[in-house]
């Protein structure tokens, strides 16, 4: 493996693992405002789960060329 396929796995899967964080607390962090729950803003929650997920999974196919 090169080292930016580390790299780019490295990242990957802190952003697997952030989502899979916020999934669980059921809250997300918000510019500003600081850490939400999923009640008090459920749009942010969702697009922070749905980019979290995109960019990782970009990533690891990227990676795995």
């Amino acid at each position: 493996m090169e080292t930016a396929q580390i790299v780019n796995f490295a990242i990957a899967a802190f952003l697997l693992l952030f989502a899979g964080f916020c999934w669980v607390k059921q809250g997300t962090l918000v510019k500003g405002k600081g850490w939400l729950s999923r009640a008090d803003a459920p749009k942010m929650f969702w697009i922070n789960m749905v980019v979290l997920v995109v960019m990782a999974a970009y990533m690891l196919v990227i990676g795995i060329r």
